[in-house]
């Protein structure tokens, strides 16, 4: 819980900045650079989340490293991570912006799980389907699991369309049930 309401927090005040600044693009870019160059450096990231290591040590080596490619706003960001000890909410911060800045730009994800893989006309079609119940430009998130037999199961905001044999299956037995001779 801790860990979601620091990163909205951060995400919200950075989000913000870059509407004002109409930035987003750039900050969700540069943002995400910082985070890559810490999950893929496990030195990196042992000293970042170490509480022997000073802060002053800390932002020297984030200026060090991203002081040249990094926006004012991004290493001020990073340096009050370091300041109120939130390194390790850093990629947190960033899912937490990445899914802010998409509402922004009124874009929506759905997770469609298929039997078989989609072609692109298929997924074309499917996005533009839901983009048109939504109001709202939707990107897909299409994985493929044979088990199904056929059909596809997509998961969009709180919703659940199911549309696999294996649910139309239960449905009819639940049907069959219900007939009572």
């Amino acid at each position: 819980m801790m860990n979601t309401a620091v990163a909205k927090r951060y995400g919200q005040a950075l989000l913000q900045i870059g509407q004002e600044k109409n930035c987003i693009d750039q900050y969700q870019e540069q943002l995400k650079v910082v985070v890559d160059t810490i999950d893929n450096n496990a030195e990196l990231k042992e000293i970042l989340i170490s509480q022997t290591v000073s802060s002053d040590k800390k932002k020297d080596i984030v200026k060090q490293l991203f002081g040249s490619q990094a926006d004012k706003n991004i290493m001020n960001l990073l340096y009050v991570v370091i300041d109120k000890s939130r390194e390790e909410y850093l990629a947190a911060i960033y899912d937490t912006f990445c899914a802010l800045a998409d509402e922004v730009r009124n874009i929506a994800f759905a997770d469609v799980v298929s039997a078989y893989p989609l072609t692109e006309e298929q997924e074309t079609a499917l996005s533009a389907q839901l983009s048109n119940m939504s109001g709202k430009t939707v990107k897909l998130n299409v994985s493929v699991d044979e088990s199904l037999l056929a059909g596809l199961k997509v998961t969009f905001g709180d919703k659940v369309y199911d549309g696999t044999v294996g649910a139309r299956l239960a449905g009819m037995k639940n049907k069959l049930h219900e007939v009572q001779f």
